[in-house]
């Protein structure tokens, strides 16, 4: 799962979390669970994301994981 994970950054560059839940019709605890795995590995990075209407980090906000989108690095 984690190379079809990478594959699809390889493709699209930028995924959102919940883009990445839909398209492997898996729940989003288990995709974050791969996601920190390349992380790790320094395959993907988190992009931090403001709120347009809190003007804070969203990691708080109930719509968190509706912006938390990640970024493939290129090696």
């Amino acid at each position: 799962m984690l190379l079809k994970i990478l594959d699809l950054f390889k493709e699209r560059k930028i995924i959102g979390l919940s883009d990445l839940s839909i398209y492997f019709k898996t729940d989003k605890r288990a995709i974050q669970g791969m996601l920190q795995q390349l992380l790790r590995k320094g395959y993907i990075e988190l992009l931090h994301t403001e709120c347009s209407s809190c003007s804070e980090d969203c990691r708080n906000c109930s719509f968190a994981d509706e912006k938390e989108y990640y970024r493939f690095i290129q090696k």
